[in-house]
């Protein structure tokens, strides 16, 4: 068996774990194949299972070593059929910044999306790539805050401390967000603002 069918092999059995440490000890365990773990990865994107891509996806974002020749595959992963898929390549293409420009399009088309969260993520997303775009769409972000689900405000108020300076005008947005009804809102909001502020 070749190292990168070695990998996949052993990244479909971590992937079947669900302990918490599941995702840095795949990384450990295939870190030291060096070009073939990455190999590899690229070729999980495309595994017929929906866990092992998701699982991909968590490796690429945490991986130690140069991730950028899996980056054209993370792209693609947010055309992927399934929803959880393209929602965890978001943060590892966007760690990327302006070298993740091909994916801004895909993610241009999910504003507007009735799927709030993927509405959201996206503005914010495309804002870690292009801050060209911060007039547009922070006013996107900030009217997001006002939203009844606490799930969405949490993950914009994350989104705008990930954008740090780039959002310092929404501060006082977030001043009001630290007296969230939701203790999860508030803790978010109250690590964003220390994001943005430091």
């Amino acid at each position: 068996m070749d190292d990168q069918n070695r990998i996949i092999k052993l990244l479909q059995t971590f992937a079947h774990r669900t302990d918490p440490d599941q995702v840095s000890d795949a990384e450990q365990a295939i870190l030291p194949s060096g070009e073939a773990a990455i190999s590899a990865l690229i070729e999980a994107l495309n595994d017929p299972d929906p866990d092992l891509r998701i699982f991909t996806l968590k490796i690429l974002e945490y991986f130690e070593d140069d991730t950028e020749p899996a980056l054209p595959a993370m792209i693609k992963a947010l055309t992927d059929s399934d929803r959880n898929v393209r929602i965890c390549a978001l943060t590892p293409v966007a760690s990327f910044g302006a070298k993740a420009i091909d994916a801004v399009p895909i993610l241009e088309k999910w504003i507007g999306s009735d799927d709030e969260f993927r509405h959201v993520s996206a503005v914010g997303h495309i804002l870690m790539i292009d801050s060209s775009k911060a007039e547009e769409l922070v006013p996107i972000l900030l009217k997001a805050l006002e939203s009844d689900d606490f799930g969405i405000r949490c993950q914009t108020a994350w989104l705008l401390g990930q954008l740090g300076k780039l959002t310092e005008e929404t501060m006082p947005v977030l001043e009001r967000m630290v007296n969230d009804e939701n203790s999860s809102v508030r803790r978010v909001a109250s690590e964003a603002l220390m994001s943005i502020t430091y």
